[in-house]
């Protein structure tokens, strides 16, 4: 045990003179210093008080943003702006973007579409619901029999539309589903998408 803290200390005595000379002077490092941060070039934004009125109600992201190279940020942009002019919806130049380049009204006026299309077709079902009752209880109610001939064909149109609708109901809700994990997945904020 004596031997090894003997010879532990005789290697260290060794190398503490090479470990200063590398080290250099607190001058040469700070000059070290400053040319690494003469060569960093990133861009920074810094926020005061007279922005903070203009950043008031946009979304808090935390984190390093995924910076494209700029010929895919140009295309992104254009595609994502042709989507959204496509919609009908204008973007304007402080409005926050996704991934793709469309913009949170973009998202907003698309799921709102497609949620509207939903409720339109749950009412349409409820609507054929009421008009089966009603012309269920006029069959049932009619003596004549060409009569409730008559009703029972539109009790069966009435079960194809219904199926129809169920159909088109299906797919709808499908497609709105599809949509949020598209912008999920393109990076729209949960704001944007949720009612």
């Amino acid at each position: 045990m004596k031997l090894a803290s003997i010879s532990l200390i005789a290697i260290l005595a060794y190398l503490m003179p090479t470990i200063a000379a590398d080290s250099g002077s607190l001058a040469d490092l700070a000059k070290k210093e400053q040319e690494r941060r003469a060569k960093i070039t990133s861009e920074t934004k810094v926020i005061t008080n007279d922005d903070s009125d203009k950043y008031r109600a946009g979304a808090v992201t935390t984190g390093t943003p995924y910076m494209e190279p700029p010929a895919e940020k140009a295309r992104a942009e254009k595609a994502g702006s042709e989507a959204a002019s496509a919609k009908g919806v204008e973007a304007s130049p402080d409005e926050p973007v996704d991934l793709q380049g469309r913009p949170e009204s973009f998202w907003r006026q698309t799921m709102s579409d497609a949620r509207k299309q939903v409720k339109d077709l749950e009412n349409q079902g409820d609507v054929l619901v009421l008009k089966l009752n009603s012309l269920q209880t006029k069959f049932y109610s009619e003596d004549n029999g060409f009569k409730q001939q008559e009703i029972q064909t539109e009790i069966n149109k009435t079960f194809y539309e219904q199926d129809l609708i169920k159909e088109n109901l299906k797919k709808a809700k499908d497609q709105l589903d599809d949509l949020e994990k598209e912008a999920r997945k393109s990076g729209a904020l949960p704001g944007w998408i949720n009612p």
